[in-house]
C-alpha cells in the first residue's frame, strides 16, 4: 500500500511535469508560429523592398542618361550662344547700320511689342534730346557706350 501511494504519487507528479512540458511545447509552437509568420512578413518586405531598389536604380539610371542629353544640350546651346554673340555683337566701327541695335540684348530674339516700342522710342528720344549742338566723335560715341553699359552687359559690351 505505501508503494502503492509512493507510485500514484509519483504517476501524479510525473504527470503534471508531463501537462507542464505540454503546455510549455504548446507556448513554444505557438511562439515559433508567430515568430515564422513575421520571419514570412519580413521575407516579403524584403522581396517588395528589393524590386523598389531594381525600380529605384532604373530611374536613377535614366536620369542619369537625361542628365547627360541635358549637359550636351545646354554645351551645344552655349556654343550656339557664343556664335550668335560673335557673329551678331561684334560691332565695329564703319560696320554699323542703324539697325544693329536690334542686335542688343534688350530687343534680340525678342517680340517687338508697345513696351518694346516705347522703350526703343524712350531711349532714342533721351540720347537725341542730349546730342544737341554736339559734334559725333569717336570720343563722344564711346562716352555714350560707357554710359550705356549698365544696361548693354552682354556682347563685350559694345566697346569695340
Amino acid at each position: 500500500a505505501v508503494v502503492s501511494t509512493q507510485s500514484t504519487g509519483k504517476l501524479a507528479e510525473k504527470t503534471q511535469e508531463k501537462e507542464d512540458v505540454e503546455l510549455s511545447l504548446n507556448r513554444t509552437l505557438e511562439d515559433l508560429r508567430e515568430v515564422q509568420g513575421n520571419f514570412n512578413s519580413s521575407q516579403e518586405e524584403l522581396s517588395a523592398a528589393r524590386g523598389q531598389i531594381g525600380t529605384l536604380k532604373e530611374e536613377l539610371n535614366n536620369t542619369r542618361v537625361e542628365l547627360m542629353e541635358t549637359k550636351i544640350n545646354l554645351e551645344m546651346t552655349k556654343a550656339d550662344l557664343m556664335n550668335v554673340t560673335q557673329s551678331k555683337c561684334v560691332l565695329q566701327k564703319g560696320n554699323l547700320t542703324k539697325w544693329d541695335v536690334f542686335y542688343s540684348p534688350d530687343y534680340y530674339n525678342k517680340t517687338f511689342t508697345r513696351q518694346l516700342y516705347r522703350k526703343l522710342q524712350n531711349t532714342w528720344e533721351t540720347i537725341s534730346s542730349r546730342l544737341f549742338g554736339m559734334t559725333i566723335t569717336d570720343k563722344l560715341i564711346e562716352l555714350i557706350k560707357d554710359l550705356d553699359d549698365g544696361e548693354i552687359e552682354t556682347c563685350g559690351d559694345l566697346d569695340s
